[in-house]
Order: C-alpha cells, then structure tokens, then sequence
C-alpha cells in the first residue's frame, strides 16, 4: 500500500487557491454555488424519529453522552452512549444494550468511535478496539499497540475492503512537556491482529495553531478544523477547510479525485474581528470559574490579542463533512462567529458523489449530523437543559 502524507496539511499551511489534481486524478468540473442560494436549491428538514427522554419513561431512553449512531441490519439503530451501547428499534424502541467502563474482556476505557459491518459492531475506546456479534456478545478485542508504545485508535469505520481507524501515535510521558499536536493517520486494520496498515492519509485537526512566547498555544482567529470522512468503496474525503474542496484518496493512498465547489471567499473585516474579540472577552464573565480560568491564562491579556493578530484572511469555508456510504457528502459552512454564540441554524451544503451541488439545508445549531443514509440525516440533539437525544430527519427538495 503506497504511503501518501499530505504535506501542507501537516506544515499547517494555508491553502490559498483552488489547487490542482495529481496525474493520478480526475478532476471534476467546477460547479458554481451562488451567494445567496436560490430558493429552488433550498432544502427542508423532517424530524422522522426522537429517542431519548428527560423525564418519566423507561431509563434505558435516557441518554448521556452520545459518541456515535450507526443502522444495523433491518433498520434497528445503534447507540454509543458513553461506555454503553443502547439498541433501538426503527421505531425508537429500546431492544437491548451492553458494555460498561472497565477493564475486564468486552469492557471499555473511555469509548471514541462506533462502526457496524454486517453481523458485527465494532467499539473503539483509543488503545483496543472490540468487536461484537449484533446481540451484543464479544467476538475478540485487539490491541493497536502496547500499553506503552503504538497508536491510539480514534473513529472507526466500516468499508467493503475492511475496518478504516482513525490513529494518532501514542505519546509516551518521558518528557513532561506534551508535543504540540499530534498528527492524525487514517488506517487500514487487521481485526485479527490490530496491526495497522501504511497511513491513506495524515493530517493536524487543527494546523492553525500559534504558539506564545510563554508556551501557550491559541487558535488563530477563524481556524480550520480538519477531519475526513469514508465511503463504503474505503474511499478517503479529507478537506483542507479553506476552500470549497475535498480531496478523495483511494485505498492505497492516491489521490484520485477532487470534488470542487466554486464558492465566493468571506473576507475577515474588522467588524468580525471586533465582534470576536467582544464575545471572546465575554467568555470570561459568564461565572466565577471562567472568571478564575481566564486570570490564570492571562486570557483578555494575551490570548485573545494573540487570537485577533493571527487571523485568517477569509472565513474557512468548510468546517464539518459527513460522508454517506455511497458517496454523498454533507458539507458544513463555517459561520461568521467562532463562538457559536448565535442560535440561528447552521448552513449546510449537500453534493453528490460526482460533485454535483444539490442544495443548501438549514440545520439546527442543536443538532450534531453524524451519519447519512440515503435521504435521512442521523445525528445528537443537544436541548437547553443539556440532554441528549437522538434525531433522524429526512431530505426534502432534492431534485433529480
């Protein structure tokens, strides 16, 4: 398997224009998205099913921390729910649930991904990776790495040609100043093993980072954060956040396509980065804790001076993708404000697998879509009193 590492996501640099394909690749034609989106491009949401309570009902219905959302055979859908994993019916029901925090053979040490494939669930809780039958019965766990060296195993995904994890090298606490920031692998696993396969991609979460002169490290303002989403052919999507463009790897880590939506660039103006630092600095009076945080960090001092000088030109234009299994993606746009303080719904863009813009959704700033299925959206809902539920919604307006 060729080893394909993305060096300008690594470096951190900024990916300033459109850019061109390897000779590897076929590049798709540009499609145009105009500012603002025509109505006939507008989508609609339809809240198809709620599972979860906040008071009264069945405990099982309660819902905690919920860390991923996968479809099972015959529609029954699958929850991480913290170190649990709750089975619901298509319905809404609640049909079964295991797993709890702990060391033991099946148990797990603080839960990160979810996957299903067929006839098994796969639960990963960073250092091993376990594998279960659909009624909940451990089939085997697999290291993926000693306890003291390897990697850690992040996301986890399903694809036709095996098991794709998300890896970050370990870091051993010999020294104690921790590194910067790790880089994220995507990998191919060896259920048998927990062997990794050479990385498809390698990237930083978060590249725009600036260090201060007194060790600290911020995010400049409007920073990308960048993640990668897979296809059920094992094809890899990894944006650089700055334009409208995602990258598609196949599974031995050659670039065979760009998926490129010609978007007008948001230039940062002062107004923005006034209103930033306004909100930023409020962050600090919301209660005493914040208040003591942000005096410990010099926040109002340094923090936030250091956040507004390193500003990005223009507002990162894709902030979130999530990729169905047949290649469908949704796509996030980066709001005006990093703080999320506004309640106004969230503009997301559909594509379909040939790049083609199918239309704009506006989505709950409570709700967190975490996976798509045909014309349905899964994902968290978050309400005012901080529970969790679970919510699919349906698609409609999309044209032929």
């Amino acid at each position: 398997m060729k080893k394909s590492v993305l060096i300008a996501v690594l470096l951190g640099a900024a990916c300033t224009g459109a850019g061109t394909s390897d000779s590897a690749g076929d590049e798709f034609a540009p499609n145009r998205i105009v500012e603002p989106v025509s109505p006939e491009n507008r989508l609609s949401l339809v809240e198809e099913l709620r599972i979860g309570r906040l008071t009264g009902g069945n405990e099982a219905d309660l819902l905690d921390v919920i860390k991923g959302i996968e479809i099972g055979p015959g529609g029954d859908i699958y929850v991480l729910d913290g170190d649990e994993v709750k089975v619901f019916s298509p319905a809404g029901e609640f049909l079964r649930s295991w797993g709890r925090r702990g060391e033991g053979p099946g148990d797990f040490d603080g839960t990160l991904g979810l996957a299903l494939a067929r006839d098994t669930v796969a639960v990963t809780d960073g250092e091993r990776v376990h594998f279960f039958d659909l009624g909940g019965r451990l089939l085997s766990s697999v290291w993926t790495g000693e306890r003291n060296s390897g990697y850690s195993a992040f996301r986890i995904r399903s694809t036709d040609l095996g098991w794709v994890v998300e890896a970050r090298p370990r870091w051993i606490r010999l020294d104690p100043t921790p590194p910067p920031q790790l880089p994220h692998e995507v990998r191919y696993l060896n259920p048998g093993t927990g062997g990794l396969g050479e990385p498809i991609a390698t990237y930083l979460t978060q590249p725009d980072g600036v260090e201060l002169a007194s060790g600290q490290r911020v995010s400049r303002a409007f920073y990308r954060n960048i993640g990668h989403g897979v296809d059920r052919k094992g094809d890899v999507y990894l944006p650089l956040g700055l334009d409208h463009e995602v990258s598609v790897y196949g599974a031995d880590g050659v670039l065979s396509r760009v998926v490129r939506m010609e978007v007008e660039p948001v230039p940062v103006t002062d107004a923005m980065l006034e209103e930033l630092r306004r909100e930023m600095v409020a962050n600090c009076q919301r209660n005493a804790m914040w208040r003591r945080r942000c005096e410990r960090q010099r926040y109002v001092e340094e923090i936030v001076p250091a956040t507004i000088a390193h500003a990005h030109e223009r507002v990162p234009v894709i902030g979130h993708i999530v990729v169905a299994p047949d290649g469908h993606l949704l796509i996030s746009r980066r709001d005006l404000s990093e703080t999320l303080a506004s309640a106004d719904p969230r503009p997301y863009d559909l594509v379909s697998p040939e790049g083609r813009f199918l239309g704009r959704i506006e989505i709950p700033v409570n709700f967190r879509p975490r996976s798509m299925r045909g014309r349905n959206i899964l994902g968290s809902w978050t309400d005012e009193f901080g529970v969790m539920y679970v919510v699919k919604y349906r698609v409609e307006g999309v044209r032929p």
